[in-house]
């Protein structure tokens, strides 16, 4: 009896479960048709190409057509008129394929043709006439039997002088050299070594670092699972190629450690001495975190050999932590002792290369109370949802649920550079109030993602009418008026939706010019001061320049009697302003100027900290001011939510206008409004620019050592007659070349060496009212027209240099 009544209730107890976790499962997931599961495996075929033994370019596939002129990744060589395609099919069978040759602005097709069958190798044929006498861009589409259809891009380059074996081998000999210190075989007589170079850390090693460093030290590197080529830059004068794969390394608190790497290397060929030189060299290298290895001890959480500024944030009362290495976003509670993978592309096993693919970036959005964070994940996506899409994911961690909910995702046919620079400027989500916010082409969408809703706060605004905070949950913008007139601007909280107005008098304009910390940085202009700058162009002088706090109260005043502010950028708690001074209604650019805001940065008992050991030297760590005493925490994997009808949001074709394009280093560096500064910026990565139709604007060192524009002797006396008659330079030279004019200004004399190796003159300006022409060069000299006169004179670049100061180094071309 006794053991009839314990089966009668312990089945009473089991009935009892079950219909608790089936009302728990109903009302956690009434109205929301979710379940949670792993990301998924990547399921995409590659395609790669062939080249004398060599296997280049490994492109990722995308689930619709891209637009062609942003997607400048890859430079695949062309020899004897044709390339050697290799088709990585993995689980999927490939029916046909169809490929296109575009111009490099995609509004031309130059070849479409379509090829069954293909099996894993086919050639195409590249040999009509004219058709590889530019740079190209080929689309390769893999058709599926079950029509799914997955696109691939690279750029086409004839080869035919680049010396391209050459460059490969030397390359392929430097890498296994460094790797195994070998000694004597080059790697040493190649490399620079001077103070510009850091040699106290692994993590960033260049051609100026020392030969120890550049041969990895100690560490005793192996290669697994390959290394992946890509070719970034191919001309007659130098080829510029990215080196991506992973080493395990001999450790320290652990026997190995592995690690992500990208190598870049800008060799020359010169046939005539049959010699080649290394131009420039840079490694990275950041340690994968394995929480399942030795990662605390009694200072906190090691990070290893990672970049100094990893980006990480911390709940309020210091027991959270989350933080971003190798492209994994990572969250570590030490009340609970746990460490959560919140989000990786990389697999448990890492064998799959497909999910290796490092065009994307987490960005941390937040850090609750609790610990629960949002973050967005920016670029091409590996695997998962959406996976061969690019845009932006914006998820939330749930620390409670062990769970990642995506909120909502932002498609684009960009790639994923520009979705990093150009959505990346201003993309938040607000967790409490399920709200995202995003700017695209000066419209500040606002969208309910609950009731799936979108409003417009304000359209049509230029770069320089709005700016946003680090955290993205703060933006000012202008309103009531173009940039030289609005009166008004708006201040809004993103995160709680509260907004505030800042304004000035009746004859004056206000303009936002960014944040320090959570204050805000604003000028303020005399609408009758309105004038233009040397060069021609429109100046908003402002005559000082104010930081308000959340209050609304000035902290601080920036005003100094005949000097204006024409610009500023706030970076690390300091304002660079950049400043002119005034003749007639001209603007002349002066030396830069910097305040700052001396508002204490919010202390934590977490804190990011550099350490030093023999073996690994320098190192990151996230050091605890009470330390951590459990050495062994609970590894845990999140799994993720998966709706129905996910909120998805398509941003395709965006206008971003005349933009100047800067790569280095084999990735896309920055987008600016202006060509002076993007070279400057592209000559600090030995990098090149390119116009928003991927025309090129600035190369680093594809020019000849001595040039002069001989056939355009009716242009050179148009701009002197012109420039006598005291006409904007800008005005000039949009005259003679298209529409289009190039502001230099800031630039030295030998940066514009190539823009005039292009045939094209540059107006020197020596102050407000006399110019010079610069119509040639030589290895030393720079030679140009006396607007006066028409003599040609030579001078040495320093000269130039110093005799443009009066204009504030104003250039024109």
């Amino acid at each position: 009896m006794r053991l009839k009544n314990r089966l009668i209730d312990a089945g009473i107890l089991i009935a009892v479960f079950i219909v608790a976790v089936i009302a728990f499962s109903y009302f956690t997931n009434k109205g929301n048709n979710n379940m949670t599961a792993d990301m998924g495996a990547a399921t995409y075929p590659q395609v790669s190409f062939s080249y004398n033994g060599f296997n280049l370019n490994t492109l990722t596939g995308y689930a619709k057509e891209m637009d062609i002129p942003a997607m400048r990744d890859t430079a695949t060589p062309v020899t004897d008129q044709k390339v050697d395609v290799g088709i990585q099919a993995y689980e999927n069978k490939v029916s046909s394929v169809n490929y296109i040759v575009y111009t490099l602005d995609g509004k031309e097709e130059l070849k479409k043709e379509k090829v069954k069958k293909p099996g894993e190798e086919f050639s195409i044929d590249l040999s009509a006439e004219g058709l590889m006498k530019e740079e190209r861009v080929l689309e390769i589409v893999l058709h599926m039997p079950d029509e799914k259809s997955v696109y691939f891009y690279t750029r086409l380059v004839d080869a035919t002088n680049a010396n391209m074996l050459e460059c490969l081998n030397y390359i392929s000999d430097f890498h296994e050299n460094a790797l195994g210190k070998v000694e004597g075989a080059g790697v040493g007589a190649a490399i620079e070594p001077n103070e510009q170079g850091d040699n106290t850390t692994l993590q960033h090693v260049t051609i100026h670092s020392d030969y120890d460093h550049v041969s990895w030290g100690e560490l005793e590197p192996s290669v697994e699972q390959g290394e992946r080529w890509s070719i970034k830059e191919i001309n007659s004068n130098y080829v510029s190629v990215q080196l991506e794969y992973r080493v395990r390394c001999k450790g320290e608190e652990n026997d190995t450690d592995v690690y992500n790497v990208k190598e870049f290397f800008r060799v020359r060929h010169i046939p005539d001495v049959a010699k080649t030189y290394l131009l420039d060299y840079d490694r990275t290298m950041d340690q994968i975190f394995d929480p399942t290895k030795h990662v605390l001890n009694e200072k906190g959480v090691l990070l290893g050999i990672v970049p100094h500024d990893i980006p990480y944030m911390v709940n309020k009362d210091g027991s959270a932590v989350s933080f971003v290495v190798a492209n994994e976003l990572w969250n570590y509670n030490k009340g609970t002792d746990q460490i959560s993978l919140v989000f990786s592309f990389s697999d448990a096993e890492n064998t799959d290369v497909r999910n290796l693919t490092a065009q994307h970036e987490v960005k941390l959005l937040e850090v609750d109370d609790t610990g629960n964070t949002t973050f967005a994940v920016y670029g091409y996506m590996n695997r998962g949802e959406h996976e061969g899409e690019v845009g932006v994911a914006i998820y939330y961690y749930d620390m409670e649920k062990n769970s990642v909910e995506e909120k909502v995702f932002i498609s684009s046919n960009q790639s994923s550079g520009s979705v990093s620079n150009e959505l990346g400027k201003l993309v938040y989500y607000s967790v409490n109030r399920d709200m995202l916010y995003v700017m695209v082409e000066g419209t500040l969408y606002e969208y309910n993602v609950k009731k799936e809703e979108e409003g417009t706060l304000v359209k049509g605004l230029e770069d320089s009418q709005y700016v946003v905070s680090d955290d993205g949950h703060l933006v000012a913008y202008q309103s009531g008026g173009a940039l030289n007139e609005a009166r008004k601007i708006i201040v809004k909280n993103l995160s709680n939706g509260k907004e505030r107005t800042v304004e000035c008098a009746e004859d004056e304009c206000i303009r936002p010019l960014g944040f320090v910390k959570n204050d805000f940085v604003y000028g303020v202009a005399k609408t009758a001061d309105t004038g233009k700058t040397v060069s021609g162009e429109m100046a908003v002088p402002m005559y000082k320049v104010e930081i308000q706090n959340s209050k609304s109260k000035v902290v601080k005043t920036y005003q100094i009697d005949g000097t204006y502010v024409l610009d500023a950028v706030s970076e690390d708690n300091m304002i660079t302003l950049s400043r002119a001074t005034k003749e007639g209604g001209t603007y002349t650019n002066i030396a830069p100027d910097y305040i700052t805001n001396n508002e204490e940065k919010e202390k934590s008992n977490i804190y990011l900290e550099t350490y030093t050991t023999e073996l690994k030297e320098s190192q990151v760590r996230l050091a605890y001011n009470d330390g951590v005493t459990d050495k062994e925490p609970k590894v845990l994997k999140p799994k993720q939510v998966l709706f129905e009808n996910p909120t998805v949001i398509t941003f395709d074709d965006v206008d971003i206008g005349n933009k100047y394009y800067v790569y280095g280093y084999g990735k896309l560096k920055g987008i600016y409004d202006r060509a002076g500064e993007a070279i400057r910026n592209a000559n600090g990565c030995n990098g090149v620019v390119v116009a928003s139709d991927q025309s090129y604007v600035w190369e680093r060192g594809n020019r000849n050592l001595q040039y002069i524009i001989s056939d355009k002797d009716e242009i050179l006396q148009s701009i002197r007659d012109r420039l006598s008659q005291k006409e904007a330079p800008v005005d000039i030279m949009k005259d003679i070349n298209d529409g289009r004019s190039l502001d230099l200004t800031g630039c030295t004399t030998e940066e514009l060496l190539y823009i005039i190796s292009q045939g094209r003159p540059v107006i020197a300006m020596l102050d407000t009212e006399n110019a010079v022409i610069l119509i040639g060069y030589n290895e030393a000299d720079v030679i140009y027209i006396d607007v006066a006169s028409g003599e040609r004179i030579s001078v040495p670049y320093e000269q130039m240099d110093q005799m443009t100061q009066g204009s504030g180094s104003t250039y024109v071309g």
